[in-house]
């Protein structure tokens, strides 16, 4: 058997032992392998299972092992180092190296096990904030994986990955497409695992109500399959949702069954049961049980102890507690241990919300606001969507003409005032176009067509931000926006590349997955004067770019190919851009007397 067919046979085997009940076989044996390649096998088993001591323990007492199982070791002696990382930096860098550098090692004969090395090295990314790299790399392992279990396990990964970038339609998608394919299977604990990504999407995307009917269905169906951990774990969410919809009726039912399990496991140091106890402590102050607040906090704070997690916790003793209960110096504190993080927090955006609001009770909104630039400017550093949504809706009541001006710089890295002028200048505009969408659309529903083109500009946004890019319209499936300033033609440029590239990774997800749409956007570049300004009422209003250089961009997308960017050459030249790989042909051009010699940047 070639090392291609026996590392395919082994990996299904090990994933299919995986996802049965703990009671049954958990090794496989395949003919004619080495006996350490069965102990290998249950290693892998147990890192599935979250069993990463005993894992770690089975791994340490194999010796050396020929190719292709001694690649199968380095790769998972890597994913249980990824799991004891804590989110460290350091350590994220050297392991991101090292998995890296493993799936260079690895050959095609070896592509069962390099697709696995691309998605440990895709939650690396996730981990140090690289959704968009994470994207990438899933891309790759998907079309090297095949139809086999771990699929799912995957797509779980990129489903974390879209939610990351703020493209919530997609990562929804995948999510349920992720539940559908565990459910043929019926992987208890995976669908529990999915199901909680699921519903936290709906819970930050402000709709709690969604995830709990998510969450009451899965539990109806899988909780009696489950373990007692992986229980809690739906219970934590189903509590979470129920708080955040804030009905103290409905909370009672969702405690008493956190109760229940909780006693089952409360001696474990699991970080589950920490989240648990956290949940529970936010629930007491629905109900008005104030005093088991502390206590919970208590036990939450020893079993989270990441100093992210423990300001999250710090933040909640005081959001939770009666005024009078606080320390005196908890602003001091919690600012401390905001200036010590390496990166940004939920705990640090929360606190700096919470700043917010206690400077205007004391009267004080230039404090506030203060807090809120702070807030503000860091969860788009994050690009944490969720985040971001937050520091949105109280930006947007304590100052609402503010918020307006930021965001619009946020995009156009100028400020507001200056946007609202009408000028002419020097300008980047980029016109991107879903590819034959419009005959496409009759074959979709009405919801797959709007989900599409939703996801589309979602993936957009985080790259308008990074480029200091400005949507100007969205013309159906179509998005015309332009770049201003210093430097506007490279960052128009990239923009683009990345914007196509971004969707072709998620078209190259879809089409892995056997659908036969994609998300297939093409890009026309062009540089030169525009006229800017505002047209419209209070019923409507819109920016207006205006000129030969916008037709032009628009009529160069119009000569691209799916995947294409489509520009001038001497564009590229001006910014640098290397296009000694890509096509320079001349096309006949509405308002050219000649042929125009058309770059075609294939991403």
């Amino acid at each position: 058997m070639s090392d291609s067919g026996s590392l395919s046979r082994w990996w299904v085997g090990v994933e299919e032992t995986a996802i049965r009940s703990p009671d049954e076989a958990t090794a496989v044996d395949l003919p004619g392998l080495p006996a350490a390649v069965k102990t290998l096998s249950e290693v892998a088993v147990a890192e599935v299972r979250f069993d990463f001591s005993g894992a770690q323990t089975l791994l340490d007492g194999i010796g050396e092992l020929e190719q292709p199982w001694d690649q199968v070791a380095r790769l998972l002696r890597l994913r249980l180092q990824f799991r004891s990382s804590s989110g460290h930096r350091d350590t994220l860098v050297t392991l991101m190296e090292q998995t890296q550098q493993l799936i260079d090692d690895l050959t095609e004969d070896h592509g069962p096990t390099r697709a696995r090395a691309r998605h440990l090295l895709a939650a690396v990314c996730l981990q140090m904030n690289q959704p968009g790299d994470a994207l990438e790399v899933m891309a790759d392992a998907m079309e090297e994986l095949g139809d086999v279990p771990s699929r799912s396990w995957f797509l779980d990964s990129i489903a974390q990955a879209y939610l990351s970038l703020g493209a919530w339609s997609e990562g929804r998608r995948t999510l349920r497409s992720s539940i559908l394919a565990k459910d043929a299977v019926d992987d208890h604990l995976g669908i529990a695992i999915s199901t909680g990504h699921l519903a936290l999407a709906e819970i930050q995307g402000g709709d709690p109500g969604r995830a709990l009917e998510v969450l009451d269905e899965t539990w109806s169906r899988r909780a009696g399959d489950l373990e007692a951990l992986s229980r809690l774990r739906l219970a934590t969410f189903q509590l979470q949702a129920a708080v955040e919809l804030e009905h103290p009726d409905g909370l009672q039912t969702r405690c008493d069954r956190i109760d229940e399990i909780l006693q089952e496991c409360a001696d474990s140091e699991h970080y589950l049961v920490g989240f648990a106890y956290m949940a529970r402590a936010r629930s007491r102050a629905i109900t008005g049980d104030v005093d088991g607040i502390d206590g919970d906090l208590d036990r939450a704070s020893k079993r989270l102890q990441h100093p992210e997690l423990a300001l999250l916790i710090d933040y909640w003793r005081i959001r939770l507690l009666p005024s009078q209960q606080r320390e005196k110096d908890w602003k001091q504190s919690m600012q401390r241990a905001i200036d010590s993080m390496d990166k940004v927090s939920e705990g640090e955006i929360l606190g700096l919300l919470l700043f917010a609001e206690e400077a205007m009770q004391e009267g004080d909104r230039s404090c506030a606001v203060t807090h809120l630039d702070q807030a503000y400017s860091r969860a788009v550093l994050a690009n944490h969507p969720g985040w971001q949504q937050q520091v949105d809706r109280l930006f947007g009541e304590i100052d609402p003409t503010l918020h307006s001006r930021r965001t619009i710089e946020r995009f156009s890295g100028r400020p507001a005032e200056e946007m609202e002028k009408t000028t002419t200048e020097e300008a980047t505009i980029i016109f991107a176009d879903l590819a034959n969408f419009t005959s496409r659309s009759t074959e979709l529903s009405a919801e797959e067509v709007m989900e599409t083109v939703r996801s589309v500009f979602e993936l957009a946004v985080p790259l308008l931000a990074k480029h200091k890019v400005r949507p100007l319209q969205h013309l159906g499936d179509g998005l015309l926006a332009a770049c201003q300033g210093d430097d506007h033609s490279r960052r128009g440029l990239h923009f683009a590349i990345d914007f196509v590239q971004r969707t072709n990774s998620a078209s190259r997800i879809r089409r892995a997955q056997g659908e036969e749409w994609g998300l297939d956007l093409r890009a026309g570049v062009n540089s030169g004067s525009v006229v800017f300004g505002m047209l419209g009422s209070s019923f409507k209003q819109e920016w207006l770019a205006i000129g030969k250089t916008t037709n032009l961009a628009a009529r160069l997308q119009s000569k691209g190919e799916i995947g294409e960017v489509v520009t001038l050459p001497e564009i590229a030249e001006q910014v640098g851009y290397d296009f000694s790989s890509d096509t320079v042909e001349p096309h006949p051009m509405k308002g050219f007397s000649e042929p125009v010699p058309l770059l075609r940047i294939r991403v």
